[in-house]
């Protein structure tokens, strides 16, 4: 016969007073939420509120358990089940997370090539517009890296260490051959994000040849509905899974808080100052590109100030793209079909911030937690990836959580995705300078495309 405080106990994880009454308070925090979103407040509003809140919830309960140490969390009995509870609502909203991945690249990434338009220079236009985006984007990546190694990001957090081992990566070559989806389901099935990306490109092109015989033009229009009325879905789906982001927060946020204590918040705030240190870097360094183009960077500067300001606090890349393609022509002198392709280009592919330096920096926190050693063929794939997978990262507030998950799955850290909670939970802070870097880094590759292309206009930039 079954006993009842084994079955609570062992199987509902609700045999303590106290479980049921930290689950109580859950709720009651959760309708807070709720009734925010229906008062309208702002995505970044109802974050930042369930940051407070999952940090007081965190504290009151390290407080109610007399702060144990690590090691004594599971010999109290209402706290395992409480972690047990916090931690189911974290992961069901990073299993949604990582559900979306394949779906988004796929759709994303056909679209932007079938959406390029037939009447520009697409050689000319789409080599020097994606070389600019992905080259700033490589930069990002990198410099995301150098930040995270040079100051230990992750290094002395005590959340998460074991035995995992990076996928075995011996020579350049041999990077190379893994990114070939020789299998693309398989590689779907294995995460292997690269590989996504580079089927995406085959089946895009593809398209896009076959359009051109008439016999097949009416089925390519067919076709090319399809993956609009996909990548549409995909998105209401994405935007759908965001919203419940803060619900998320309070979970991921206290869960951390009562699993690893306030040493957690330590790699936190360092997170926070390097992701602003990236942005400033970057912001130089794309005044730096203008300024090898023959440009002045201080013009350059003084027109794009406050379009970075509305992006930094819109968090919002494609919400910006009308604001940015006025700004690139109107004041900057770009060519109106350079200026168009590239900044709507560059709100899918070559984010600087969302997948550039976020993602990358995310990579060598979580290595470090897994105790993994970061050596020349760690930074290489991570790099790649990051430059590959920011194909399909869609600049809304929220997506760089899918940057995230795609570095991770793509360097083969997938299943370690939830060690990100103490990154989640501060996201609006990290968003809105990658926001910032993502539009500047597109409006920097529009003008650097357009003045090689030779139809900059001189007189509007200069007046």
């Amino acid at each position: 016969m079954i006993n009842d405080k084994s079955f609570l106990k062992n199987f509902l994880a609700l045999s303590e007073p106290l479980t049921w009454g930290v689950l109580l308070a859950l709720g009651i925090c959760f309708y807070l939420l709720w009734v925010l979103q229906k008062k309208d407040f702002s995505f970044s509003v109802r974050m930042l509120v369930a940051l407070v809140i999952g940090v007081g919830f965190g504290v009151a309960i390290q407080a109610m358990a007399g702060f144990p140490e690590h090691n004594e969390l599971q010999h109290i009995a209402w706290l395992s089940e409480v972690k047990i509870w916090f931690s189911f609502f974290g992961k069901a909203f990073v299993g949604f997370i990582k559900m979306l991945v394949i779906p988004i690249i796929l759709f994303s990434m056909i679209r932007v090539i079938l959406r390029i338009d037939n009447g520009i220079n697409l050689a000319s236009l789409l080599s020097r517009s994606l070389f600019w985006l992905l080259f700033t984007t490589a930069i990002a990546a990198s410099l995301g890296i150098a930040l995270a190694v040079g100051f230990g990001l992750g290094e002395n957090a005590s959340v998460y260490r074991g035995d995992a081992v990076i996928r075995d990566v011996k020579t350049f070559a041999d990077v190379l051959l893994g990114l070939i989806p020789s299998n693309p389901i398989v590689a779907m099935n294995t995460d292997n994000i690269v590989g996504v990306v580079i089927l995406t490109f085959f089946v895009g092109f593809g398209a896009r040849s076959v359009a051109k015989t008439a016999k097949f033009q009416n089925a390519c229009k067919t076709f090319s509905d399809l993956i609009e009325a996909g990548y549409q879905i995909v998105m209401v789906m994405t935007l759908f899974v965001i919203r419940f982001m803060p619900y998320a927060v309070v979970c991921l946020m206290t869960n951390t808080l009562i699993s690893n204590g306030f040493g957690a918040i330590k790699d936190a705030m360092l997170f926070v100052g390097l992701i602003y240190l990236a942005m400033a870097i970057m912001m130089v360094i794309h005044l730096i590109l203008v300024a090898i183009h023959g440009l002045n960077p201080w013009i350059y500067f003084k027109k794009c100030l406050d379009i970075w300001l509305i992006a930094f606090t819109s968090r919002s890349s494609v919400a910006m793209l009308p604001l940015t393609i006025s700004t690139l022509t109107n004041r900057l002198g770009v060519n109106a079909g350079t200026a168009n392709f590239t900044a709507s280009l560059g709100s899918t592919a070559g984010l600087n911030g969302c997948a550039g330096y976020f993602p990358a920096m995310t990579a060598v926190f979580v290595a470090h937690l897994l105790g993994v050693p970061i050596d020349f063929s760690f930074m290489v794939m991570v790099v790649v990836v990051a430059v590959l997978g920011s194909l399909g990262i869609t600049g809304i507030p929220g997506v760089a959580t899918m940057a995230a998950s795609i570095m991770l799955a793509g360097i083969g850290f997938g299943e370690y995705f939830g060690l990100l909670a103490i990154v989640l939970a501060i996201d609006p802070i990290l968003d809105m300078a990658r926001t910032l870097s993502n539009v500047s880094g597109a409006m920097t590759s529009a003008v650097c495309a357009d003045k090689e292309l030779g139809t900059l206009d001189k007189k509007i930039y200069n007046a």
